[in-house]
């Protein structure tokens, strides 16, 4: 029986450690280390007649169980809340070159380049500010 938990809580492990994703392992490093301390006495001191290894397995679980939910929450922010706005700033089109090709002024270019930055300089500012509240709950 103890040899199955062990077996399900090292795979859980390896699992749970797959979902970080590289840019965040960094950020990660102190609750894995964390972790890792839950598991050292099943690596050092606890043998198959210990009496303490449900504690153990318990304990072990809890704190995968809590890394878990904080990466899935990390990955959420990333993914929903950076990316997703990222992707969309970055498909805004900067300049708005006539379709027509039919020569204006100087002054009649700027005036259509300033109508259009207006028309997005809301949606870019709502968008930046929506990035910068995700990178500071993510910090």
């Amino acid at each position: 029986m103890y040899y199955n938990e062990l077996q399900y809580v090292l795979n859980e492990h390896r699992r749970i450690l797959g979902k970080i994703k590289p840019i965040t392992k960094d950020l990660l490093i102190p609750h894995i280390e964390d972790l890792e301390l839950k598991i050292r006495p099943g690596m050092i001191t606890l043998t198959w007649t210990s009496m303490n290894i449900d504690s153990f397995i318990e304990d072990v679980n809890i704190a995968l169980k809590r890394l878990e939910n904080l990466i899935i929450y990390i990955n959420d922010i990333i993914e929903n809340r950076i990316e997703n706005n990222l992707k969309k700033v970055s498909k805004v089109i900067l300049v708005n070159l006539p379709n027509n090709m039919q020569p204006m002024s100087l002054e009649k270019f700027v005036e259509v380049q300033q109508t259009h930055i207006n028309n997005f300089n809301y949606f870019l500012m709502s968008k930046n500010e929506e990035i910068e509240r995700a990178v500071d709950d993510l910090l």
